[in-house]
């Protein structure tokens, strides 16, 4: 059996904007660093085997906060990204509603295809995160694993880990530094905790 805790980074100030991220590479906000320590603080007792993380500077500071500079391999990879949301980045959900008011209406419809110009579908995005949970069961199926991501891919990776079908990218939510974990089997995931933060509530 092998554990995967999953972290989404900390908190931007294009969290706290409301702005779209995807690829745009915003680093953490003050808030933002408390809450990866906050995480690191609750994780302390784990001694991660390989941790991952994409290479956005919100993730990579969230995950080297979390591993509290042990010895524990960091690899920061393109995969973890967050799916690409083109020209929606930088803006907020009002400002693109006004300036592109064709694609807000399509975007609102739970369409697997559905991309922004630039940007990618979340079916392209599901089967980019698919390839990287086969990978990573077939590295460290009995290892203790640490992915920090971003929360549209996250949700995919999950949805992949557990086999639920495409449609369930849209039955989760994940919150900024919020702890997911996952055990895994030869045959089978079980999920034991989803979108925790309990250890957020002292900033409450």
């Amino acid at each position: 059996m092998g554990s995967v805790y999953i972290v989404r980074h900390g908190e931007t100030l294009w969290n706290a904007e409301g702005r779209i991220q995807g690829h745009t590479d915003i680093e953490l906000s003050e808030r933002g660093r408390e809450q990866a320590k906050m995480v690191e603080r609750r994780l302390s007792g784990i001694r991660f085997d390989v941790a991952y993380s994409s290479d956005m500077r919100r993730t990579t500071q969230t995950a080297q906060t979390i591993l509290g500079g042990g010895d524990t391999p960091l690899n920061s990879i393109p995969e973890l990204r967050e799916y690409n949301k083109g020209v929606f980045e930088g803006l907020t959900a009002e400002e693109y509603r006004q300036k592109y008011p064709e694609l807000y209406e399509a975007s609102l419809i739970n369409d697997p295809d559905f991309a922004p110009p630039g940007g990618e579908t979340i079916r392209q995005c599901q089967a980019r995160m698919a390839g990287f949970v086969r990978s990573l069961r077939e590295r460290h199926l009995n290892e203790d694993v640490l992915v920090v991501g971003h929360g549209g891919s996250l949700r995919s990776a999950i949805v992949a880990l557990l086999g639920l079908p495409l449609e369930a990218n849209w039955k989760f939510v994940m919150h900024n530094c919020a702890l997911s974990l996952i055990r895994t089997y030869e045959d089978n995931a079980v999920m034991h905790l989803y979108n925790d933060t309990s250890h957020m509530r002292e900033s409450d």
